[in-house]
């Protein structure tokens, strides 16, 4: 659903009286007046992005025009000002399913309005306007058209300046509906009425005047991540990701951890949910939850990493991700960084419905109060139908299911301040076949995770001062058990965090501190070579234990320097889990504005603790150890507009290796390369994005050779395209492409049938390519947009290998597949009550 400010302050204005001249004086006069001056307000703030602003005007109006309705129930004003509060003022911060509710409430109220007086102009033009500034696939268009003709009518050829508006919009719905000749002829009689109205002079054109300059906002779906754009105040560069992005990317499985992968940033390392961060192993980026750390954030997890993220899209607000170069808020990270918001209080009650060949979930938003809500999302995965009808049953023992559950509570005594509380629980399992590491079995997998993290924020001195607190606890269960493997390990944590930040002349200071504890547990063999038949040689866990704590604080001050330069300069100190020394961390990032362009410079040094929970088989060829710390520098240019282009080079260096694995030791290691992505967004038929990686990574060993990284993937193409066939129809495709993952080849066996290995990471698996399709049908429902689809995964068929494996006496090395190796379809659809 769109967001959008209807029309302009001035229009507003103008039709102030509001009141009928056949209305009833019941009401108060002073509190109906102090109602219209909260709803004036709170349109400007909506207009000018100030959400505080907008929800604290916005909750002191609703209350009143209640009592105003209830008082004079055949006066339409009131519900013409409870419709604006929907529509003008709590739109531009609701969610996607919000905003579509909070747009039928308005329209609800606004028919009412029409009922008791059929000749109410702005409840008329302020209906029209809904309609017209719905997306094109819901079918509001006649709506619109309608009632737009039906005020020309009524206006007959009065010259008040707001009737300028209703000409200007429906010669643009003529154009829309292929009606040239009605638009020119509209627009010249309209041209005779306003002279002085550029919209109407000669080259004009019904888009002439942009919906901004005549007070309105095209309503852009809601961003899960906020780009920067081409604003001064994001002097970092992040990824621009849309909620809908996530919901109908093709074969994104409606995962955000996959539809990150199709922005800059990310490397095409592996078929799953893992994020590789610019040569980065993904335990470098950290995924965080309403500022809660999550352990790992997949599911369906095996050696090779996890298919699916565990994060339900629908539920999901805003993120900031970064590839480089970003804040000093966040430490124990070396390469990335995904944080994560969850929804807010929702604006009304409503019932989300999604099921297809493999999922089924519903997800509830319910008010409590004027202050409070709740909302709460379930799921259960079970592949037993999907993978019966492409005739995959034998390929597994137990067929992936899974349940997954997150529930919230927010509570918002007044605007500026808000608590919440989310607790999230999940638990899968599966047991394929397979022919890995010279055993062939079922390969037994299972995960569950539990969270809850308390947070809140308010804003002091007329929001010059913003508070920010979390209190967190969470626990990992991991299992495998797979010939002599039979592992299970137990993560638990628990985190706090404070931070503020003050607003000041020109700029802004921000500073905070955080603690964590963790401990794992291991009970179980695991073995101690590459082999895992039954025979052997392994090693019993017994319970082992171990655990750890962090301490962090950073300060970072903000400034802009002129209109066109804005510079961020920040540093933090750790003692980092595994770890008893303290690490000190300067970061810095300039941003310069040279007309459509900005540039942006980043960097910094940043530390890891030794820390992982992950298991690794035992691998005596490929090179091995774990970095402590990484120096980046980024260097990007980005331009704002239809396409959208955003260009970044980068440098990484590694250092501080900590000795882990069996392989050659690892004494240094760099990424150096470059990310593009061009963007449209506003066409009429065609719309998507291209983004290209190119990555060169290298270790240097101990011994002193140089390797390819482990994730030195040179070429990443990705490309996802989105098609109008019709007003409600669309056909999507997204292309990957990956030139292939170094590794270290097995040459054959010594007389002890020990594997006798070439060059450390020195051969590469194929080429990586996968297309996917689906083929949408969208729904007008009454509380939002429902979807109908057919989803394509693998369309070409193609076997893409995922890692290799060798039979007895390392004489015949065999590929294992994907996950999606075949041609897969899914059938589904999302619903809206």
């Amino acid at each position: 659903m769109h967001k959008r400010v209807m029309i302009g302050a001035a229009v507003m204005a103008a039709l102030a009286m509001g009141a009928r001249d056949g209305a009833a004086q019941e009401f108060p006069a002073d509190q109906a007046a102090a109602a219209r001056d909260a709803v004036r307000q709170c349109i400007a703030a909506g207009q000018a992005q100030q959400e505080t602003e907008a929800k604290l005007h916005a909750g002191r109006a609703e209350p009143v025009l209640q009592r105003w309705i209830q008082a004079e129930p055949r006066n339409p004003e009131p519900r013409v000002r409870l419709a604006d509060v929907k529509s003008r003022c709590l739109i531009p911060f609701a969610s996607m399913m919000g905003a579509g509710t909070l747009i039928g409430q308005a329209n609800t109220l606004l028919e009412e309005a029409l009922q008791i007086d059929s000749t109410h102009w702005e409840a008329r033009f302020s209906l029209a306007m809904n309609h017209f500034h719905t997306p094109d696939f819901l079918g509001r268009g006649p709506e619109a058209l309608r009632h737009l003709e039906i005020l020309l009518s009524q206006q007959g050829d009065a010259a008040r300046p707001h009737f300028a508006n209703t000409y200007h919009y429906l010669a643009e719905m003529y154009r829309r509906s292929n009606r040239a000749a009605d638009a020119d002829a509209l627009r010249r009689r309209a041209a005779a009425l306003f002279p002085s109205d550029p919209r109407f002079r000669e080259g004009g054109g019904p888009g002439a005047v942009s919906q901004a300059a005549a007070g309105g906002k095209s309503l852009q779906m809601e961003e899960i991540v906020v780009e920067g754009g081409n604003r001064m105040d994001d002097t970092r560069s992040a990824t621009a990701l849309k909620r809908m992005d996530v919901l109908v990317t093709p074969g994104g499985t409606a995962d955000v951890m996959q539809a990150f992968q199709t922005g800059p940033g990310t490397t095409r390392a592996a078929e799953g949910s893992d994020l590789y961060v610019r040569g980065g192993d993904p335990a470098e980026s950290p995924v965080f939850v309403d500022g809660a750390r999550l352990f790992y954030p997949g599911r369906y997890e095996t050696l090779n990493g996890a298919a699916f993220g565990i994060l339900d899209a629908q539920v999901l607000e805003s993120a900031y991700f970064s590839s480089g170069g970003f804040s000093a808020r966040y430490g124990d990270a070396l390469s990335g960084v995904l944080d994560l918001t969850t929804v807010g209080r929702p604006d009304a009650r409503v019932v989300r419905l999604n099921a297809n060949t493999v999922q089924l979930g519903t997800t509830l938003d319910a008010p409590l109060g004027a202050t409070a809500g709740a909302w709460g999302t379930v799921r259960l995965t079970d592949s037993r139908l999907m993978l019966g009808m492409h005739g995959r049953t034998e390929e597994f023992v137990r067929a992936p299911q899974a349940l997954e559950g997150m529930i919230g509570a927010a509570w918002e005594p007044r605007a500026g301040t808000e608590v919440k509380l989310i607790a999230m629980a999940d638990g899968d399992g599966s047991e394929r076949q397979v022919d890995a590491y010279g055993y062939t079995g079922g390969f037994r997998a299972g995960g569950a995770n539990r969270l809850a993290a308390l947070s809140g924020r308010t804003t002091l001195a007329g929001d010059r001062i913003a508070l920010r607190g979390v209190a967190s606890a969470s626990k990992r269960t991991t299992e495998y058990a797979f010939g002599v493997l039979d592992r299970a390990r137990t993560d638990r944590g628990a985190s706090a965090r404070f931070d503020a930040d003050v607003t000041i002349a020109g700029g802004r200071v921000s500073a905070g501190v955080e603690g964590a504890w963790m401990d794992g547990v291991q009970t179980g063999t695991v073995p101690t070579t590459d082999r895992m038949d039954p025979d052997a040689p392994s090693r019993a866990l017994d319970g082992m234990a171990e655990d750890a704590t962090h301490v962090g604080a950073y300060v970072e001050a903000e400034r802009g320097l002129g209109l066109d330069l804005a510079v961020i300069a920040g540093a933090r100190v750790d003692r980092l889990p595994g770890s008893g020394a303290w690490t000190a961390d300067p970061r810095l990032a300039v941003a310069y504005r040279a007309g459509p362009w900005t540039l942006r410079l980043a960097g910094g040094v940043f530390h890891k603790g030794a820390w992982r929970a992950k298991y690794r088989v035992p691998d005596a060829g490929s090179p091995s150890g774990t970095p402590g710390s990484a120096r980046h520098l980024v260097l990007g240019a980005e331009r704002g507009g239809e396409p959208s282009l955003k260009v970044e080079g980068f440098w990484k260096a590694y250092g501080d290796y900590t000795a882990t694995g069996e392989g050659p030791a690892i004494a240094s290691g760099r990424a150096a390369g470059l990310d593009a992505i061009v963007r449209w967004d506003e066409q009429k038929r065609v719309n998507g994005w291209i983004t290209y990686s190119y990555l060169d990574g290298s270790v240097e060993l101990e011994d002193g050779g140089t390797a390819p990284s482990a994730v030195d993937v040179t070429h990443t193409l990705t490309a996802v395209t989105r098609i109008v066939l019709r007003p409600q129809w669309e056909l999507g495709g997204t292309l990957r492409l990956g030139t292939g993952r170094p590794y270290t080849a097995i040459l054959g066996a010594d007389e002890d049938g020990r594997p006798v290995y070439g060059a450390p990471n020195g051969a590469r698996m194929p080429t990586y390519a996968r297309l996917d399709g689906r083929l949408t049908r969208y729904i007008p429902m009454k509380a939002g947009v429902g979807v109908v689809y057919l989803e394509g995964l693998n369309l070409l068929d193609r076997a893409n290998v995922q890692s290799y494996t060798y039979g007895a006496g390392y004489t015949e090395r065999r590929s294992m597949p994907a996950f999606f190796a075949q041609r897969t379809l899914v059938l589904g659809m999302g619903l809206t009550f």
